[in-house]
C-alpha cells in the first residue's frame, strides 16, 4: 500500500510540472471566472451578483467534470506514460488528475462565494453540501473516464468540443430551471450530471441539501449503481483494449 500512496502523492505534486499546458487549462477558466465576478461586483447589485454566481458555478462545474475525463486520457497516452507501470492499477492512475482538478475546483468555488460575501450580507456557503456534491461528482465521473479511454477517433478534438457543448446545454448554465417548461425541467433532471451541477449551484446561492431533494438522491444513486455494475463488466475488456491501443500508438 505504501508504494501506492507514494505514487499518488508524487503524481499529484507533478500535475503542474508535466503536461502543464493541459493540466492548468481548467485553472485558467476558473481564474477568468473570478475576474469576471470581480468585474460584475462593480456594476451589479446583490441580486445580479447572486445570479452570476449561480451561472459561473454551474459553468465551472461542467469544466471540472469534463477536465477530469479529458486530462486523464491525455495523461494515459502521454509519452512514457504511467500506463506502462504494471504494478499500479489502472483505476489508481486516474486519481492524481481527479484529485488535483477537484482541489482547484473546490478552492475557486469557495473563492467565488467569499468574494460574493463582500457585497451580499450574511453570505456563506454550506461546506458539507459543497463536499457532498463534489464527492458525488467524482464518483459519477469515474465510469465515464474509463469509457473515454477506449475512444478511438482521428477527430478527437471535435468530439471533445461536442461533448462539452452537450454537457453545458443539459445542465442549468445557460438557463434557470424555473425559466424552462416544467416538462423539460423534469426530463433534464433525470440526468445525473444535472443533479451534481445543480446541487453545487444551489449550494452556492445558499440552498444547501435538504429532504426535498430525496427523490432526486434516490434516482442519482440508482443511476450511479447501474453505471458501476456496467463498469465492473467492462473493466477487464477495457484494460485489454487500452493495452492494444497503446501498443498501436507506440508502433505508429
Amino acid at each position: 500500500m505504501n508504494y501506492k500512496v507514494r505514487y499518488l502523492w508524487r503524481q499529484f505534486l507533478d500535475q503542474t510540472g508535466y503536461f502543464s499546458k493541459h493540466n492548468l487549462t481548467p485553472l485558467l477558466f476558473y481564474a477568468i471566472g473570478l475576474v469576471f465576478l470581480l468585474g460584475a461586483m462593480t456594476f451589479m447589485g446583490p441580486e445580479g451578483i447572486i445570479r452570476y454566481l449561480y451561472t459561473i458555478v454551474g459553468l465551472m462545474g461542467a469544466v471540472w467534470l469534463f477536465s477530469m475525463v479529458v486530462l486523464n486520457r491525455n495523461a494515459t497516452f502521454y509519452k512514457d506514460s504511467v500506463v506502462k507501470v504494471s504494478y499500479v492499477p489502472l483505476y489508481f492512475r486516474m486519481l492524481p488528475t481527479v484529485i488535483f482538478q477537484t482541489f482547484i475546483f473546490v478552492m475557486f468555488t469557495v473563492l467565488y462565494s467569499a468574494f460574493t460575501a463582500l457585497v451580499v450580507d450574511d453570505w456563506l456557503i454550506d461546506i458539507f453540501s459543497l463536499l457532498y456534491y463534489t464527492v458525488l461528482g467524482v464518483i459519477l465521473i469515474i465510469p465515464f473516464i474509463l469509457l473515454f479511454l477506449t475512444v478511438e477517433t482521428p477527430n478527437l478534438g471535435k468530439v471533445n468540443v461536442a461533448v462539452f457543448t452537450v454537457l453545458v446545454l443539459v445542465v442549468p448554465v445557460l438557463y434557470l430551471p424555473e425559466s424552462i417548461p416544467a416538462v423539460l425541467e423534469n426530463i433534464l433532471s433525470l440526468n445525473p450530471f444535472y443533479y451534481v451541477v445543480n446541487g453545487l449551484q444551489a449550494n452556492a446561492v445558499q440552498l444547501a441539501w435538504n429532504i426535498d431533494r430525496l427523490p432526486h438522491d434516490i434516482l442519482f444513486f440508482s443511476q450511479t449503481a447501474f453505471l458501476y455494475l456496467w463498469m465492473l463488466g467492462f473493466y477487464s475488456k477495457m484494460k485489454f483494449n487500452l493495452y492494444q491501443y497503446s501498443k498501436k500508438r507506440q508502433d505508429a
